[in-house]
């Protein structure tokens, strides 16, 4: 991580010391997404090693939402939310955060109108997005490096990120599509 996070580091900083200018703040995006791949890949790591959750604690699930729109870097007006401000989770707020920021990633990325509702009750959280279908089951998009046709912004690892720590959390994530809008739950 670290050989990977010094160089990181290196080109934010010098990206920083730029006169402001649109290359500055392309520059400036484009570090902090490798920062959040790599925390993503260090997510796998400790999910796939054993090593598993660690750091089970109650955590509101609005504070996990707005930590995860935050990573997702997404205005928050691209997300509604109908959710009990009150829920309480026992989770590891790092990887569950995570593991939503994903979901809001694929579901404005691959929505028609770049928008997603987030519903929650003490059973279920859905994140929910206008769109076509999954073309294949989910199965399919749970594998590692699997992506859809035409997505060059993506390495296809987010739902099998999801997939992995929602399954450490022993949840299950599902899939369906009713009436025009994908829910992933």
């Amino acid at each position: 991580m670290h050989e990977l996070k010094t160089p990181i580091t290196k080109g934010r900083i010098s990206a920083e010391m730029l006169e402001e200018s649109r290359q500055k703040e392309r520059l400036i995006n484009v570090f902090e997404k490798l920062e959040l791949l790599i925390n993503e890949f260090a997510s796998i790591e400790q999910i796939t090693s054993g090593a598993g959750l660690t750091n089970i604690k109650p955590a509101r699930l609005i504070d996990i939402i707005d930590e995860s729109i935050d990573l997702a870097m997404v205005p928050p007006h691209q997300v509604k939310l109908e959710i009990d401000e009150n829920l309480v989770l026992n989770v590891d707020f790092r990887l569950f955060t995570t593991a939503l920021k994903n979901l809001i990633d694929n579901g404005i990325k691959y929505s028609i109108d770049k928008f997603v509702i987030i519903t929650a009750t003490k059973h279920q959280i859905s994140v929910i997005s206008k769109g076509s279908p999954l073309q294949q089951k989910l199965k399919h998009y749970i594998q590692p490096f699997t992506q859809a046709k035409n997505s060059h912004q993506s390495f296809g690892l987010g739902l099998y990120i999801v997939d992995n720590i929602i399954k450490a959390h022993r949840l299950k994530f599902k899939y369906k599509h009713k009436n025009g809008l994908n829910y992933f739950y």
